[in-house]
């Protein structure tokens, strides 16, 4: 890329595990160790323990923002752990991006072992550890660190971003993408969304680790799935250990 070359609009990534697990591998995971599995079902009896953390994708749908802004305020009254890892999103159709770096970010000091060496995610964290929400969403839109792919060759995160969108779509810079991606990952016996868009991360409920993913599904069944009926484009994947 350009040292003058900026990506204020990227393009917008698919709800398709193997796809993220690809885009996983080149920011730098052991995809060996852990990967995206989807979840085909939110039955108990289904969703298995375990998860590292959780990507949802919704319809931006009228009736599912109206819901969040008639909740206002009261939607971030639960107290947030000074320690979590919140940014903004200030490139439009980068959620599928924010949505992955708030899992990684938030799982690092409890399960360094799925990184690979100099990976760019490890990279990025340190880099932004200081700043505010704001400015790490600047720092990504904008982000020079190179990543280093196993050809050997560089390069950027919004190429490696770019790529990924590109595989098996007709690019489109201008298009819509009409899904949004939230991200929620356990932390300190509470279960949090965090999205760029929002004004700040959510607490949504307490729960143990291992009736995370299960209580995960009781929130996006709720906030998302019952506020729109109409809508049959929700999809959900978990970050799994071994699969």
């Amino acid at each position: 890329m350009q040292e003058n070359q900026k990506f204020e609009n990227w393009l917008p990534l698919e709800s398709n595990s193997d796809l993220l697990n690809k885009y996983l591998f080149n920011l730098g995971v052991n995809t060996e160790i852990v990967n995206f599995v989807d979840v085909l079902s939110f039955e108990k009896e289904f969703l298995t323990p375990g998860a590292l953390g959780v990507l949802f994708v919704y319809p931006d749908s009228k009736l599912i923002n109206n819901y969040f802004f008639n909740l206002g305020d009261k939607l971030f009254e639960r107290p947030v752990a000074n320690d979590l890892y919140y940014m903004k999103q200030e490139a439009e159709n980068a959620c599928g991006t924010v949505a992955i770096l708030h899992i990684m970010a938030n799982i690092l000091n409890e399960y360094p072992f799925i990184l690979n060496e100099e990976s760019f995610i490890s990279t990025f964290v340190q880099n932004t550890l200081h700043l505010n929400p704001e400015q790490r969403g600047t720092f990504l839109k904008d982000c020079k660190i190179e990543i280093k792919k196993e050809n050997g060759q560089n390069q950027s995160l919004q190429q490696a971003h770019q790529e990924i969108a590109e595989e098996g779509v007709e690019p489109d810079i201008e298009l819509k993408p009409g899904h949004h991606f939230v991200s929620y990952i356990w932390k300190n016996g509470c279960v949090y969304e965090l999205d760029g868009r929002k004004k700040a991360p959510i607490n949504f409920a307490e729960c143990s680790q291992e009736d995370f993913l299960e209580k995960v599904t009781e929130i996006c069944k709720e906030n998302y799935i019952q506020q729109d009926e109409k809508c049959i484009s929700f999809s959900m994947m978990a970050l799994q250990i071994g699969f």
